[in-house]
């Protein structure tokens, strides 16, 4: 007569991990069955050598396959994982690569430029001394650039005036500037596919009389450091 209580165990513990092996990172505990059934299986395939041994053979075939079925199963998540993994990466350089890339032409004003599915346009710029309390001293003239911007892409554009800013002979202050009286200039906004915004951009306070190259430079919403832009525009 078979002796059935091991492999009944064998059975039970084999039977369980089979209905968790096809979980995620619970069919690690479902591996663990497996093996606690494959090897009361064998143990009661030996104590049964000379008897009926249906339960035992049962036991250890549902364990093998528990075994089984959670390798490959780990296996194929994993695969699958790794592919995502690298998907995201390649994604996330081509986009890092595409936004970052510098344009090294400097642009005029009324020139058109297209960088990531936009035209961007500087229409003119102001050297204003501003008036009341905002009135400038010591010779300082208020830089405005009246800039427009258009989607020509397919999808949303989030715009933001703190991605435009001043390089003076080579040197990109980090700094921002209060708009004079009477000067109106635009917030951070999105742009439709096809839409088309025009503002003016306050983009610092300086000497011009000193200064021999100025620059307006823009950067993708503050990705990069502030000394690799992706364009610019002469504006003296």
């Amino acid at each position: 007569m078979e002796r059935k209580v091991l492999g009944i165990l064998s059975i039970v513990f084999g039977g369980f991990g089979l209905l968790l092996s096809w979980i995620p990172i619970i069919n690690n505990f479902a591996f663990v069955l497996g093996i606690l059934a494959l090897i009361l299986g064998i143990i009661a395939l030996v104590i049964n050598r000379k008897n009926k041994k249906i339960l035992a053979i049962i036991g250890t075939v549902i364990s093998i396959v528990t075994i089984a079925i959670v390798l490959f199963t780990q296996a194929s998540y994993s695969h699958a994982m790794n592919k995502v993994s690298e998907d995201i990466k390649k994604s996330t350089s081509n986009s890092s690569d595409n936004s970052s890339k510098k344009d090294s032409k400097i642009y005029k004003i009324n020139d058109t430029i297209k960088h990531n599915g936009v035209e961007y346009k500087v229409n003119s710029v102001d050297f204003n001394e501003g008036s009341g309390f905002s009135k400038t001293e010591n010779g300082e003239k208020y830089v405005v650039a009246n800039v427009t911007m258009t989607n020509k892409g397919k999808s949303d554009f989030d715009y933001n005036p703190l991605d435009f800013s001043l390089s003076i002979d080579g040197n990109e202050p980090n700094e921002t500037t209060v708009a004079p009286d009477g000067v109106d200039t635009f917030d951070s906004g999105t742009l439709k596919p096809g839409a088309t915004m025009t503002g003016n951009l306050v983009l610092g306070k300086l000497n011009v009389d000193n200064v021999k190259e100025l620059l307006m430079v823009h950067h993708d919403n503050k990705t990069i450091k502030l000394d690799d832009y992706t364009f610019s525009v002469k504006l003296k």
